[in-house]
């Protein structure tokens, strides 16, 4: 998958659970490795520890979702109460401590949906994003005390946490509240409260960009006016028209310290221009085709954009290709792991610097949606058999490594830290150590 960066930054409910799934397409020359390396590990010498061991588990409705952020495995849950129809609960989030799988707090937030659109870590808060629909979709976020599940505070829209850990930004649609113009403001994470706002003349997206700032892109008949603003107090550092007038971007997406727009002319004529976040000074542009993808996504330290023959990376500094494959139709970052996808051959890892394959994964059942950090889990399973053999691939390895057997199917896993967490049946989430 790669994911298209627009300038309306409300993520869209394609971001919960089961987009980008990918069924397990079993290569029995893969999945024969798997085990291979598996029974190596476990069959000589003495009889070693089991390499997972069971450490924790929750009920788990299969509609509802979960992360794993740092060392904390963050689930939702329906109440018992109720807030309307039959068919509507009230949200929780409840924390858990991994490995140990040990419950910590439950705390209300504000969804119609099971899944949430988001969760984000802040300085000694964690950010929950819910999706509210109706006459129109709303994301609402809650702030929840990382150690007590205390909730401090809600807020009608999402909201991005910039590299500070102590200030949120949100921007730039039109509000009912707001008949003025569209208006981008920075919050206090501790409180909920505005620091800073401003109001423009047109819809703005604005993100956190490194150094405690804060990039602001206006579209429409702004003529793509960016602004560098210092995130705490909304001072503007740099402000300029990047784009000829009359001419606006339909896709941002910052990677690093630069700031790359994809446009459209009044003729038709697209383009992709990077500037640096500190200056605003543009650093390259390029033309696109009419066979081009309008997509840019992240990819490790680069920018990865779909054409007609595969995909290219891109230095977002320079514009220099790094690195092009015909053998992928996307290629995305999953737990800090580069995967490509080409149908029908199914995913492989691949160096980020390179675009190398480095090892298959077209035999094993693989989860693509990121929701850790901490690396790529996939599972075998050979017909006939109930048996999991559970692998996992850390960010800048060159291989998966192998974790060991469990008896039973399980799917949708996740890694921590130093464990796994895995959907089970009977509508049960466990969690595993492994040696």
């Amino acid at each position: 998958m790669v994911i298209d960066l627009g300038l309306d930054r409300e993520p869209p409910a394609a971001r919960l659970r089961d987009w980008g799934r990918r069924p397990g397409q079993w290569r029995p020359v893969t999945l024969a490795l798997v085990i291979a390396l598996l029974l190596a590990v476990t069959g000589s010498g003495p009889a070693p520890a089991p390499s997972l061991t069971l450490t924790g588990g929750m009920a788990l409705d299969r509609r509802t979702d979960f992360v794993v952020l740092g060392d904390r495995l963050y689930v939702s849950v329906a109440s018992a109460e109720r807030t309307g129809p039959p068919t509507e609960h009230r949200w929780l989030l409840s924390a858990y401590e991994l490995p140990s799988g040990r419950p910590l707090w439950t705390a209300p937030y504000e969804s119609s949906v099971e899944q949430f659109v988001d969760v984000q870590r802040a300085d000694g808060l964690v950010l929950v994003t819910g999706l509210v629909g109706g006459e129109g979709i709303t994301t609402p976020t809650t702030a929840v005390d990382a150690d007590t599940g205390r909730v401090l505070w809600t807020l009608p829209t999402r909201v991005a946490v910039a590299d500070d850990g102590r200030t949120g930004v949100i921007g730039g649609v039109l509000r009912p509240d707001e008949p003025s113009g569209p208006t981008v403001r920075a919050v206090d994470l501790s409180t909920g409260r505005d620091l800073w706002k401003s109001t423009l003349a047109a819809p703005t997206t604005i993100r956190p960009v490194p150094g405690g700032r804060a990039v602001t892109v206006t579209s429409g008949d702004g003529g793509g006016q960016v602004e560098i603003r210092d995130v705490r107090s909304g001072r503007v550092l740099v402000s300029r028209a990047v784009l000829p007038p009359g001419v606006s971007p339909n896709l941002s997406v910052t990677v690093g310290d630069s700031l790359l727009l994809s446009y459209q002319d009044a003729e038709g004529s697209r383009g992709i221009a990077a500037y640096d976040t500190g200056t605003l000074e543009l650093r390259w542009r390029r033309a696109l085709s009419e066979d081009d993808a309008r997509r840019l996504s992240p990819c490790g330290a680069l920018v990865c954009t779909p054409n007609a023959f595969g995909v290219e990376a891109i230095d977002p500094a320079t514009g220099a290709l790094v690195w092009h494959t015909d053998d992928a139709d996307a290629v995305f970052d999953v737990g800090g792991v580069l995967v490509a996808d080409a149908q029908p051959a199914g995913l492989a890892a691949v160096d980020p610097a390179t675009g190398r394959t480095l090892f298959d994964l077209g035999g094993l059942e693989t989860i693509l949606t990121s929701r850790t950090e901490h690396g790529l889990v996939s599972v075998g399973r050979t017909i006939g058999d109930d048996r999991s053999w559970l692998s996992i691939a850390r960010p800048h390895t060159a291989a998966p490594r192998p974790l060991g057997v469990v008896p039973y199917r399980v799917w949708d896993c996740v890694a921590g830290e130093q464990s796994v967490v895995c959907r089970v049946p009977d509508d049960r989430l466990s969690v595993w150590t492994y040696r």
